[in-house]
This record gives C-alpha cells, structure tokens and sequence, in this order.
C-alpha cells in the first residue's frame, strides 16, 4: 500500500523532495520533550521503529553525558589531564589535555586516523594517538581522537566497558529505549544500512588503505566507522544504533531531567559553552557554530551531527528537542554537503513549533 502525498509545508513533504533527489534512502524524525511526542515520522525504506547508526550522536549521547555523571558522582574532574586516568600517556602533549578540553574538541587532536588498519587494540590506539602532533590547547578542531581518549578514560575511571555504564547509568533509567551499542552482536540486524564497505575511510586513509583488514561489506546493525568496529563496535566516538524516538526520550533527559539525576552543573557543562564566546559546550556545538543550525536555529542552541546522516538539535528555553535520522551514507558516500538538508529540517521544524 502506497504512502498518502506528504502535507504542503511539512516535513515530511521537505524530507520526501531530499529523498528523490537521492540525497537518503531511508529517514526518520522525532520532534518533542519531556510533555510529550510532538511530531514523529518515517520515510523512504524506513518506519519509525528502523533503528540508524548514530555514528558521532554517540558523543553527547553516551560519552560526554557518563562525563557528568560521572563528575557529578565524584569519579572524575573533567578539569584534570587524561593521563590521571591513562597514565601511559604521561609526558605527551594529549596526555596534558583536560577531559574538558577533549570533550569540546578544544585540545588540538588532530581530527581522525585510521587506526583500525595501524594500530593493534586500544593500547596501540592510545599509543598512536599520544605520538600524533597536536595543536596547543585551546585551539577548536572536530576530532574523533579526543572522544575515543575520552570513552578509554571513563572506562579506567569506572572500571567498566563503555556499553555497560551506558546501559546501566543512561538506558535503563530512561526506560530502556531502543538505543545500544550493538557490539558484536546482531541486536540491530533491523537497522537502516549505510555504506557497501569502507570506501571512503580507506581512501581517505592513504598509504593506511592498502594495508589489510578494510571491510568490502558492513551489514546492517553493524557500527559504520572502522575505528569503532575494530574495537568491537564500542567507542567513545562512534557505535550507537537508536530509533529516533529512543534518541528524543535521552535527549529529553538532558533538557528536563526526569529520571537521571542530572544536576544544574552537569545540565551546565552539556548545555553551556565552555568558555565566553566559545561554540562550544562539553558535548555539543551551538547553532552558531554549524552550517546545520546557523541562522535558522537560536544561536546558542545545542546539538550535534554524524557522519551517517543523523542530526540532533536542542531548543533548552522550550524543552523540545529535533531529531533527524538519515542513512545518506547508502549506498555510497557522496560529496555533496548535507548541512543544508539539517538546516531546512529544522527551519520546518520550527514552523511546525510556532
């Protein structure tokens, strides 16, 4: 049975337009907060119970949110240098970064390696990382090496995996949404698919894209990024699956804490830029910041994209949070920019909210 026409205007009839032009095969979207659903939908190979691979959503997600969880319970200073936490990095330059300053891409990592295919397991990772030049602190640069340190360090200072402290301090207390780390298991076999293998990091990895090991398929439900995946699909950068509803119900939790005990300094370092005039929070970017958000959006308005498609946005003043899943990455990455989809996303998002 065919799909009724899309209502002028709406999202979906925006969405609809996105998807013939091929810029996605499949999407789903969520738009509400903690008083309830206000819009939700699904198109293209997809319905809203299809789960995507959040791909860099895992970083406000899981791991800056565990950040203050676990600060706020006393476990860690998100002031203090990583190597408090991964001592083997004593005497380099990332080593002397705070936690702070990885999780608002303010310590000057470079922006990704393609470990999967260089390093052996996350002692090799963390080595490599640790000799890779870096800027000098305080200097913004979007790097997934800061949050895979970051997602190493809370597993030392916990004493427990990444997917567990997630299931156990942010999944079950929220009432067990479809989000997870699927890990090496097939709880996400149902997920939208992306890439037919790993094209675009094993061009982008140069020399590294020769070496052995690079996937020529990624089923569906297993994590998109190769760095992940070779550390069992559990990183701090990168592994979470969720439908959007599931990433709308955590969301909400940031922005009216219901059932996580998320006090007004922990709301704070998410929501918050980390210092006067930054774009940044511990977590997020403000809309200022982003080509997805600036100049639709408020200007400080948080949120964050993944490379897989995905986007989440928050409105704090309203307590609405806007969600869109995409698997743009299927069956190819294209280089077309897709900033300028999130942003019309949103601006239709804001008519609906007016």
């Amino acid at each position: 049975m065919s799909r009724p026409a899309p209502i002028a205007g709406s999202i979906e009839e925006e969405l609809a337009a996105r998807s013939r032009e091929g810029r996605f095969p499949a999407a789903s979207w969520w738009i509400g907060g903690p008083a309830g659903v206000l819009e939700s939908g699904a198109l293209g190979a997809a319905t809203p119970a299809t789960p995507f691979d959040l791909a860099s959503l895992t970083k406000p997600l899981c791991t800056a949110l565990l950040g203050v969880l676990l600060e706020q319970q006393g476990k860690v200073d998100l002031d203090a240098p990583v190597s408090l936490f991964l001592p083997e990095l004593t005497g380099s330059i990332a080593g002397d970064r705070t936690l702070l300053e990885l999780g608002s891409h303010r310590a000057g990592l470079p922006a990704w390696r393609p470990l999967s295919a260089t390093a052996r397991g996350r002692e090799g990772m963390i080595d490599e990382i640790g000799a890779a030049p870096c800027g000098p602190p305080g200097e913004v640069l979007y790097s997934d090496l800061g949050y895979l340190l970051l997602g190493f360090a809370f597993e030392r200072a916990e004493g427990a995996p990444l997917d567990r402290q997630f299931r156990e301090r942010i999944a079950v207390p929220c009432g067990s949404p479809r989000i997870d780390f699927p890990g090496e298991h097939d709880r996400f076999a149902d997920a939208a698919p992306t890439e037919q293998g790993n094209v675009y990091e094993r061009r982008l990895a140069g020399w590294a894209g020769r070496l052995p090991g690079w996937r020529e398929t990624i089923p569906p439900g297993q994590v998109h990024d190769a760095n992940s995946h070779a550390l069992g699909g559990v990183a701090g950068h990168a592994g979470l699956f969720g439908t959007a509803a599931a990433v709308g119900i955590v969301a909400s939790e940031i922005l009216r804490p219901r059932h996580l005990s998320l006090g007004a300094r922990a709301r704070g370092r998410l929501l918050s830029p980390v210092a006067p005039g930054a774009d940044r929070t511990f977590g997020f970017v403000l809309a200022r910041g982003s080509d997805a958000g600036r100049g639709v959006l408020p200007d400080d308005a948080p949120g964050h994209t993944g490379f897989t498609g995905c986007s989440l946005w928050l409105l704090p003043d309203a307590g609405t949070a806007l969600v869109l899943l995409t698997n743009r990455v299927h069956p190819a990455v294209a280089d077309e920019d897709f900033q300028p989809v999130r942003a019309a996303f949103h601006a239709r998002a804001l008519r609906r909210l007016a």
